[in-house]
């Protein structure tokens, strides 16, 4: 016996073209919300990145107006577009497998928020759109210290804003979780005021965001901050590196730039802060004997071997002197390294006039180098980031002027082909060396 149900049939068929009509409509809308953000950390310029301020607006539409059933394909194609290409780096130290877990997996696991959809026929968008805002704000805040995922420097909203001071310093009083939190209210307020008013009242709205974004930056900018005392950054590729040891033409070479960027008329008290190369025991006298003679205080990075194993520090060299007066161990290995095992430590020196402090590189990405940057005025920081590609380095620094604002420290960075920076204690960045050649920068 043979069972026909036409009415049923006719309901799956206008259902599921339905869906199809819908995701034609919402799916492209999500993916241009995902692309802006993605866009945008990529942006040199904060004006560049004015529109991630108001990119979630279309997102929190469509959380008003998808169907339940079809919210997690919506959310998928926001998340892909956003995480995929700021993710493209995780291929030049993972293997493929783990870069397509760690890339592709976050970003369906994040697709899931957007299954609370299915509360707003019982609770309304008003409970909906705050109880997505918090919940995402939660996730970052969990998995920027949750084991393995904190290591994976996966991305969140503030990065698509970093490069406006006045968010920056924001983030001072609330970290990552502030910045994305301002990305989050401005999409918002902008879809409240479309779903109210129309949208000549989102375009206002909009318009709202982006001016206060900007009236931040300049109080940001007008702010006092501590002094930095004259410092200049060395950027300088090497022999050596994160694991392999610099060359004695390594050295050489970055006394000899020390000397060039030095000139013939500089302060005394003046810190040179090199890369992050590994100079090599046998070569500490000589940077030693370079900084007495030139009368400069001289930071770099090197390691320390004994029976548990190889500990990567920062040493700080009195130029008065000649000695090492600090030396900070690097607490966070990275994925990629080959040697290294971590350990804590929280020097702080009296240089000058000036309590300093020195870090490496992967240490400024956590949260927990705040508590160890404050009491500070400034903090030195060789660093590497040669194997990653462009966007690792500006979410680098988008972290370093974060804790800078965090811990009310000045920070200066050396790298060996960016970012080299300049970031005051309200972290905005006053000095940055936009190339990747060889270079330095001088206050």
């Amino acid at each position: 016996m043979r069972f026909h149900l036409p009415g049923f049939a006719a309901r799956a068929q206008r259902r599921h073209d339905d869906d199809r009509a819908g995701q034609a409509r919402e799916c492209p809308l999500a993916i241009a919300s995902g692309g802006a953000l993605a866009a945008t950390a990529f942006a040199q310029h904060w004006a560049l990145q004015l529109p991630a301020v108001v990119a979630m607006a279309a997102v929190f539409w469509l959380l008003r107006t998808v169907p339940a059933r079809r919210a997690y394909a919506v959310g998928a194609s926001f998340t892909l577009a956003w995480l995929v290409p700021t993710t493209y780096w995780y291929y030049n130290f993972m293997s493929l497998g783990a870069a397509f877990g760690a890339s592709v997996g976050w970003a369906l696991l994040m697709a899931n928020l957007f299954q609370l959809t299915a509360l707003r026929k019982r609770f309304g968008t008003r409970l909906v759109w705050p109880l997505f805002a918090l919940l995402w704000l939660a996730l970052t805040w969990l998995r920027l210290r949750m084991p393995v995922t904190e290591d994976w420097w996966l991305p969140h909203l503030g990065y698509s804003v970093w490069r406006n001071s006045g968010l920056v310093w924001l983030g001072g009083f609330g970290g990552e979780t502030a910045l994305e939190a301002v990305v989050l209210a401005g999409g918002m307020a902008v879809a409240a005021a479309f779903v109210r008013r129309g949208p000549w009242a989102a375009l206002a709205a909009g318009a709202a965001a982006i001016a206060s974004v900007i009236g931040l930056n300049a109080i940001s900018q007008s702010l006092p901050a501590k002094p930095i005392p004259p410092v200049i950054a060395v950027q300088a590729m090497t022999a050596g590196g994160v694991d392999a040891p610099a060359t004695e033409q390594d050295v050489s070479d970055l006394i000899d730039m020390t000397r060039e960027a030095l000139g013939g008329d500089y302060a005394r008290s003046t810190t040179v802060v090199w890369p992050e190369n590994s100079i090599p025991e046998s070569a500490q006298r000589r940077v030693a004997d370079a900084a007495a003679e030139l009368r400069v205080n001289i930071v770099y990075h090197t390691t320390e071997h004994d029976g548990e194993g190889v500990y990567k520090k920062t040493v700080v060299v009195d130029g008065s002197t000649g000695e090492a007066v600090l030396a900070n161990y690097k607490q966070h290995i990275a994925p990629d390294e080959e040697l290294g095992v971590s350990r804590a430590s929280r020097s702080i020196v009296e240089l000058g006039d000036r309590r300093v402090t020195a870090y490496i590189c992967y240490d400024m990405h956590y949260p927990d180098v705040v508590g160890r940057l404050r009491g500070s005025d400034v903090a030195y920081v060789p660093l590497n980031d040669a194997a990653y590609g462009y966007v690792q380095k500006q979410f680098h620094a988008a972290d370093i002027a974060l804790r800078a604002a965090q811990a009310d420290t000045a920070v200066v960075v050396a790298s060996t082909n960016g970012p080299t920076m300049i970031v005051n204690s309200n972290g905005v960045v006053t000095q940055f060396l936009n190339t990747s050649d060889a270079g330095h920068l001088r206050n």
